[in-house]
């Protein structure tokens, strides 16, 4: 088998117990990566179409790469993939800390869990072997509890934690899987998913803490030119003073940061949104932290110890995404109230952004009378109402109240809320939309609308370096057309599709997304020493495309279209600040124009049969 590789994918079916390996063929890792690409790749041959997501046909599937566990600076991730409750769409959610590598350590390159079982279990996989443990003594904690309890029972050497918490066990649509006491794989519902199968955790221990390489000499020198630019780049050295929330009144300033639900931005919408500037948290800072082998750091461990808003204990220090979400989106400056509500997101095992997303939905509601205090239980929703942000962030993590009504997401609420409430909800088809104004960078929106699992924050980071006329790297497949940024809509096509084919195999290999941010990530020259293979950039593109191109047949063959994944209206209206102010964008054409590039048809969304012969994907899709 490879080096990199463990060769070994577990399949276990909750619902009979039964537990089995298989050890794919070499080609397989070679098509897909690992990732994404292995999760698409099994589950679109195993799982049937229009299974209940919520139901024991579902796949729930954990994913590592050939570049995690080794020492390449971002090889900590991995990758959740499954269909998602809370759209009905190819879903796949991310996560870093020390829980992907240690599921090589483990034994197994990935594992995927079908079926559901009689009764709360946890699954804990050790020296390449895999067990099913009874787990109602931890139905009901919180995640830190979880964790604590199975280290405590599970003693030496130390277990890595993945698990739901009350959230993913009352299959609320925006649950996510916690790890690392913090990190979290949030995006779709895969919490859900987990809950729904009564699987409360998935537990690590390895016993090997070296994954070999094909060829050394050659990784090390990759990895150390790799290393040597990455320490010496702006981009390292900003995440690693501030982490990704340091600029956040610098994101308003320039129209990316949104406020009160998307109605406005700029500075002059929110003076005080300073305050939520990663630097205000320093106060509260006990100690940075960063992702296996990861020299960034980007992370930091705080504790608010008094106040209205102080922490049950010590806690990650809020992203950039959960400060606007909780932050900016409700006009909420106090970033003591961020901060707990993230704790209460944590514990409870939910999603930031969305939790943030539905109670700005719920604020915009309130003002303009479609909900009251009777129907919110008391609770004011008035706009930079801090304190009824943490309530609220607790009442849809515990389910209860008013937070019964929100805690699916925004499409849901909108439809429980019903009076027109719709128009109030952003997202794209169910998906709550990041917090970078797809006005602004005309990939981003385009990708909101594009992409099998909609409204990503970090698919497209790659192509925002491409449209900004920065390279990915030296070789001339990598290299920027020199379009205009706010212009050559009809011409964008073949570059979005070289920036998304680029971060699927980034992400595929199993190294941080947040690195594409800035940075050429050298990933096909760390790939080739890794596995052995004559593997180059050529190759790696083709990859990425075959990988998004079985995600969209997913979707396809789901019965998905894509006019269903559209921005909402109030995105028309052109910003009047930052660099497009005034701009109005066309985003059909850009839509039209990737779909083109890709090889998909823009009206049922199927890649064309042509597409599928030349990724070698005909045979497997049959007819769509």
């Amino acid at each position: 088998m490879l080096s990199c590789y463990t060769g070994k994918i577990l399949f276990v079916d909750l619902t009979t117990g039964k537990v089995k390996q298989e050890s794919p063929p070499e080609s397989l890792y070679r098509d897909f990566i690992g990732g994404t690409g292995l999760g698409i790749r099994i589950l679109y041959e195993r799982m049937k179409p229009k299974v209940d997501p919520l139901g024991p046909k579902n796949i729930l599937g954990f994913v590592t790469g050939p570049l995690t566990a080794t020492p390449t600076p971002g090889s900590g991730r991995y990758m959740v993939v499954t269909k998602s409750p809370l759209t009905g769409a190819w879903a796949e959610a991310n996560s870093g800390g020390f829980w992907g590598p240690g599921l090589k350590w483990a034994g197994y390159d990935g594992v995927f869990i079908s079926g559901v079982s009689p009764k709360p279990v946890y699954l804990l996989l050790s020296g390449g072997k895999a067990e099913i443990r009874d787990a109602s003594h931890l139905w009901g904690k919180d995640t830190n509890e979880t964790d604590d309890i199975l280290q405590k029972e599970l003693g030496k050497p130390q277990a890595r934690v993945a698990c739901i918490g009350p959230a993913g066990e009352a299959c609320s649509l925006i649950a996510g899987i916690v790890n690392d006491r913090g990190r979290i794989a949030a995006r779709s519902g895969v919490g859900a998913v987990m809950g729904s199968k009564r699987l409360k955790a998935l537990v690590v221990r390895g016993d090997k803490k070296k994954i070999s390489v094909a060829e050394p000499v050659k990784f090390k020198s990759a990895r150390e030119d790799y290393s040597k630019k990455l320490k010496n780049s702006k981009f390292q050295q900003g995440l690693t003073a501030a982490g990704t929330g340091g600029g956040t009144s610098f994101l308003l300033s320039i129209g990316d940061c949104p406020t009160k639900n998307w109605n406005t931005t700029g500075t002059g919408s929110m003076p005080t949104a300073t305050n939520l500037d990663a630097a205000n948290m320093d106060k509260y800072k006990l100690d940075s932290y960063g992702c296996y082998a990861c020299p960034v750091r980007c992370g930091a461990i705080i504790q608010v110890k008094e106040g209205p808003f102080a922490t049950k204990g010590e806690v990650h220090r809020p992203e950039y995404e959960t400060l606007a979400a909780l932050g900016t989106l409700c006009l909420n400056d106090s970033v003591e109230s961020v901060i707990r509500a993230n704790e209460i997101c944590n514990l409870h095992g939910l999603d930031t952004m969305a939790v943030g997303n539905v109670i700005a939905f719920a604020m915009e509601c309130y003002e303009n009378g479609l909900i009251g205090k009777k129907d919110t239980r008391g609770i004011e929703l008035t706009w930079g109402n801090s304190k009824a942000v943490v309530a609220l962030a607790e009442k849809i993590a515990k389910r209860e109240g008013f937070g019964v009504v929100l805690a699916d997401g925004v499409e849901k609420a909108a439809e429980r809320i019903g009076k027109g409430a719709e128009k109030y909800a952003m997202h794209v088809h169910g998906h709550r939309i990041p917090y970078h104004d797809p006005r602004n960078i005309p990939c981003k929106g385009t990708n909101y609308m594009t992409d099998p699992q909609p409204s990503g924050h970090m698919e497209n980071e790659g192509t925002g370096m491409l449209e900004q006329g920065i390279p990915l790297g030296s070789d001339p497949l990598l290299q920027p057309p020199g379009l205009a940024v706010y212009g050559d809509y009809d011409k964008k096509g073949p570059m979005y599709a070289t920036g998304n084919a680029y971060y699927q195999l980034l992400s595929s290999a199993g190294l941080c997304a947040l690195y594409t941010i800035a940075f050429a990530v050298p990933v096909a020259e760390l790939i080739g020493p890794v596995t052995g293979w004559d593997f180059g950039w050529k190759e790696g593109l083709k990859a990425g495309r075959r990988i998004l191109t079985l995600r969209q047949a997913f979707n396809a063959r789901e019965g998905l279209l894509p006019e269903e994944f559209k921005l909402p209206k109030r995105f028309a209206v052109p910003l009047s600040v930052g660099p497009s102010a005034g701009v109005e964008i066309d985003f059909a054409a850009l839509k039209r124009g990737y779909f083109k590039a890709m090889g998909w048809d823009i009206k049922t969304g199927k890649p064309h049969r042509q597409t599928l012969i030349e990724l070698g994907l005909d045979k497997l899709t049959g007819r769509l």
